[in-house]
């Protein structure tokens, strides 16, 4: 058996096939030659049509309270989503993101699968302790005549991030890290870290301060024993004295220390902090 390729156009393939062999030993063998046109048909599959048509069932939009999402929030949401479409590839058809749109308030998607939409909302809001608000919108009515809903899930992150500072119960602190287990900062008094629940008093007493760049490098110029440490502003070059204390007891002369000044006083940063 043989088969030689012909044309090929843009639907139909012709061929020519030849067969030969005998139907019995105690016959001759024979040979058939056949022409022969194939015809392709292209078809879209349901998950790609509804892609092209721009379907979705949720609307997630991703802000950030009093500020815009930095490249490193962006960048780690992008990986987040795609981490749960891939999660969700084979198992829901609908589990896809038909458009993506950056404004200058966050993003926007727009999620295929309202099951989806959630499973990233809730993702979003346990790891940035995010805020989050619901809403429906009818979009239409089912052959049976009830109301066909789309939903929209807001998701604001803080108006803090990693490196910024806040205060807690009153104290100024810098926050270290965010996510599931909580709100990680450094008491910039008592120089100690602690962990705030997002279910604990505590939590309702957080408050924005100032962001990571409003800290400032200084220079420790003067250390003598029993006598306040003398630091210069890098920048304006004014020396402030400090008392010898975490997390200046480790450092010498000509070190570089970051500091943040806030209400007439100057907190020092630890070393190798966020």
């Amino acid at each position: 058996m043989g088969v030689e390729f012909g044309r090929r156009l843009d639907r139909v393939l012709e061929l020519t096939l030849t067969a030969s062999g005998r139907p019995h030993p105690s016959l001759p063998p024979c040979r058939e030659q056949h022409s022969l046109q194939v015809r392709f048909e292209y078809n879209t599959c349901t998950t790609c049509s509804m892609m092209s048509g721009g379907y979705h069932e949720a609307v997630l939009q991703i802000r950030a309270d009093g500020r815009h999402l930095t490249e490193a929030e962006e960048s780690e949401i992008a990986t987040l989503v795609m981490d749960h479409l891939e999660a969700e590839y084979g198992r829901d058809t609908k589990a896809f993101i038909s458009k993506v749109t950056r404004t200058r308030h966050g993003i926007d998607l727009l999620v295929g699968s309202e099951h989806l939409c959630r499973k990233i909302a809730d993702d979003l809001e346990s790891r940035y302790l995010a805020m989050r608000k619901e809403n429906y919108k009818v979009i239409g009515q089912t052959r049976g005549g009830k109301d066909k809903y789309r939903i929209t899930v807001l998701i604001r992150l803080q108006r803090f991030s990693v490196g910024d500072f806040v205060r807690v119960m009153g104290r100024p602190c810098q926050v270290l890290a965010l996510g599931r287990g909580g709100l990680t900062c450094y008491d910039l008094q008592s120089h100690n870290s602690f962990t705030v629940s997002r279910r604990s008093a505590k939590w309702r007493t957080v408050e924005f301060i100032a962001p990571a760049s409003a800290k400032r490098d200084y220079m420790v110029v003067s250390q003598s024993y029993g006598q306040p440490i003398q630091l210069m502003d890098m920048v304006t070059y004014e020396t402030v004295e400090l008392d010898d204390g975490p997390p200046l007891a480790s450092v010498g002369v000509g070190a570089i220390v970051s500091a943040l000044p806030l209400d007439g006083r100057l907190y020092v940063l630890p070393a190798g902090g966020p």
